[in-house]
């Protein structure tokens, strides 16, 4: 044979020696036992370490929504919802043919002094661009109060330029100050989806390296069963049933979690957005209800604004629109709060297509009576209990979310620590599966 011939020869024997497969063929049965022994413990430490952090990460998660996510998106709620009926409450009040009075300026006052708080707390966790909008409504929200205390001194002095001075207060809430607070609240309230959906999700990860630890140990006992003509090694085994039993503990208790944050997401996060939504919708409508009336014929603007929000909240037909799509989502228990805010609402518009009759005929003081009467059936008391039946539902869906969380935490309470031990067990089932094996050879 050729000098080329044998070199060839030799690099096909010294490469084919040096493949795994080669490698393993070469090995005396102790040293391929010490083999696998090892990778089964360097396999299952790092599983367990990726199934520890895993639920350690979502305990996290979990504990940003219930400390700090879902506070942030209820501030925000709060600080929305409290400029709206402040912008309502000051146009209701400036109807008053006796003067304003006591109830609604204290109903303002709380209002205005609401958004404040809420405002100073949003402040002080808020990121740039959060913050950014929340100095829109810090910059300009002293503006409104100063328009509409001119707009009252004016209205005490009998000056027409009051109503004026009051319209440039509710434009300025209504397309400045409140698209601000809108985004921040919008913007919040999609964060806490998201983390209520990164906390639920199935947690990949440590699913496939469990399924690698198992698919590895059944493997191992295999070869354990050939090379010992032992049918179980009972280390191994018990290794296994740990795996086993780590595979079903934490899947049960994720999967359990899981449905938790959904049915907070569903019913409590999704559910305050399109109630927060209705709240914004109907409360600018009752603002401009009453800026069309104060504007004295001059109203055609705000009443189109009006028919718009309106039909935002129930449609055209009184059956649709948001308080529709809220009907839907909403579990069960809640679905009569809402409809009987819809009701409210389709009552309203009945009532308001009176005062407009009333108006465009000409007859203005009646429609500022139609708009002001007290009673069961007036309008200030429909729409009282409209507003009365919103925040009841959008306190159900803030409390859904809260205990949701709590559930979903309290389900993983133990599980990092019972992983940690598992993990101890599946490496003991190691060891103490392949000691005696590997014993024999001495």
């Amino acid at each position: 044979m050729s000098l080329q011939g044998v070199c060839i020869t030799l690099g096909v024997s010294v490469s084919t020696q040096l493949t795994p497969a080669g490698i393993i063929r070469r090995m005396t049965t102790p040293q391929l036992y010490w083999l696998v022994a090892i990778g089964l413990v360097v396999l299952g430490v790092l599983t367990g370490a990726t199934a520890v952090g895993e639920v350690r990460g979502r305990v996290a998660t979990i504990g940003e929504i219930g400390g700090v996510s879902g506070p942030i998106s209820v501030d925000a709620q709060t600080l929305y919802r409290a400029l709206a009926d402040a912008d309502a409450t000051a146009a209701t009040a400036f109807l008053t043919t006796d003067g304003e009075s006591a109830e609604l300026r204290t109903r303002y006052l709380d209002d205005i002094a609401k958004a404040t708080s809420a405002l100073t707390v949003a402040l002080r966790g808020a990121d740039d661009e959060d913050a950014g909008q929340l100095r829109v409504v810090a910059d300009q929200l002293p503006v409104y109060t100063g328009l509409v205390e001119t707009a009252r001194a004016n209205q005490r002095l009998g000056v027409p330029l009051g109503g004026a001075y009051l319209r440039e207060a509710s434009g300025l809430m209504q397309q400045t100050i409140l698209p601000a607070a809108a985004t921040v609240f919008d913007r919040t309230n999609r964060l806490l989806s998201v983390e209520h959906r990164a906390a639920g999700g199935f947690p990949w990860p440590a699913a496939l390296s469990v399924l690698l630890a198992g698919v590895a140990l059944v493997m191992a006992q295999v070869l354990v069963s050939r090379r010992s003509r032992r049918t179980f090694n009972r280390g191994l085994v018990a290794a296994s049933l740990v795996t086993v039993l780590a595979l079903l503990w934490s899947g049960v208790a994720l999967g359990v979690s899981g449905r938790h944050l959904g049915t907070g997401e569903r019913d409590g996060v999704n559910l305050v957005r399109l109630l927060a939504n209705a709240g914004r919708a109907s409360l600018q409508a009752r603002a401009n209800e009453s800026l069309t009336l104060v504007a004295r014929g001059g109203g055609a603007e705000f009443e189109k604004k009006f028919a718009g929000q309106l039909d935002e909240l129930i449609g055209k037909d009184g059956r649709g629109g948001l308080f529709a799509r809220a009907i839907e989502l909403a579990p069960f228990t809640d679905r009569r709060v809402i409809d009987d805010a819809r009701d409210e609402a389709v009552a309203w518009r009945g009532l308001h297509e009176q005062v407009r009759a009333a108006d465009d005929g000409g007859d203005w003081n009646k429609a500022v009576e139609l708009a002001t009467q007290t009673g069961f059936s007036g309008l200030p008391a429909i729409f009282g209990r409209l507003d009365k039946a919103l925040s009841d539902a959008l306190a159900l869906g803030n409390s859904r979310v809260e205990r949701q969380a709590e559930l979903a935490g309290a389900t993983l309470t133990g599980l990092t620590a019972g992983l940690v031990l598992l993990t101890a067990g599946l490496v003991a089932g190691v060891v103490l599966g392949f000691r005696p094996r590997i014993g024999e050879y001495r």
